[in-house]
């Protein structure tokens, strides 16, 4: 009787094997770096390394299918260092969720200090230059070779090679507080109709501000998109 037990028991983890799968640490580790790199690559124009640093197994056991992986958490937001949840499903159907560190770098072309820049001194193109630099870290303060063509002064030293941060230098504004704006009132990405107004405060490209309809005297909030140009979406 035992025997016949031992050898139901083998058979059946045969059957079990044959109707599983296993992956690799280094497997899903990859699956998961391409699906965030792809996600990231809609976000910003910058070249993206994603890099999952590490799992909790040495091997991943499976039922047989074709393997998906989505991203629960974290997925929709580039940060330098973090958790992503991510659920695990074979053939459409849920299995696990795994929690994996992600250490993900942006590189892009910005302004770099090429001499030692002194506060108040202003930014030229002999103090400073081009460089591919990981800008992970401060992505939404960087400034590239187009913004020389502004008034810049350093609020601070940068010492050389140090990326310039926007946080850190004065800029003659995009648009300027009570300053006259243009304001192009847009719906589904056309632009409906565009009225004279005034700027609430000063704003850079990308800035969102508010600005008055001069005509009607209402506030709306809108994107800076070039000089004395202000972006609403209604």
């Amino acid at each position: 009787m035992k025997k016949l037990l031992v050898t139901f028991l083998i058979i059946l983890t045969g059957v079990l094997s044959a109707n599983a799968q296993v992956l690799s640490s280094a497997d899903v580790k990859a699956s998961v770096a391409k699906i965030l790199t792809e996600n990231y690559k809609k976000m910003t124009d910058a070249d993206v390394e994603v890099k999952v640093t590490g799992t909790q197994f040495a091997q991943l056991q499976l039922p047989d299918g074709a393997v998906n992986y989505k991203i629960v958490s974290g997925g929709d937001k580039i940060v330098p260092r973090d958790i992503k949840r991510v659920d695990v499903y074979v053939n459409g159907a849920f299995i696990k969720t795994l929690n994996l560190p992600v250490q993900t770098s942006v590189y892009k072309e910005v302004l770099v200090a090429n001499d030692f820049i002194n506060r108040e001194q202003a930014l030229t193109k002999d103090n400073s230059l081009v460089k591919k630099m990981d800008v992970s870290m401060k992505m939404d303060y960087i400034l590239t070779e187009k913004m020389l063509e502004k008034e810049i002064t350093a609020k601070k030293a940068f010492q050389k090679g140090e990326v310039i941060d926007r946080r850190f230098v004065k800029m003659r504004p995009d648009v300027v507080r009570n300053g006259e704006v243009r304001i192009f009132f847009v719906s589904n990405d056309s632009v409906m109709v565009s009225v004279d107004g005034t700027a609430m405060s000063d704003g850079m490209c990308g800035d969102y501000i508010d600005v008055e309809n001069k005509n009607y005297k209402k506030v709306y909030n809108g994107k800076v998109i070039g000089e004395n140009k202000v972006l609403v979406n209604i």
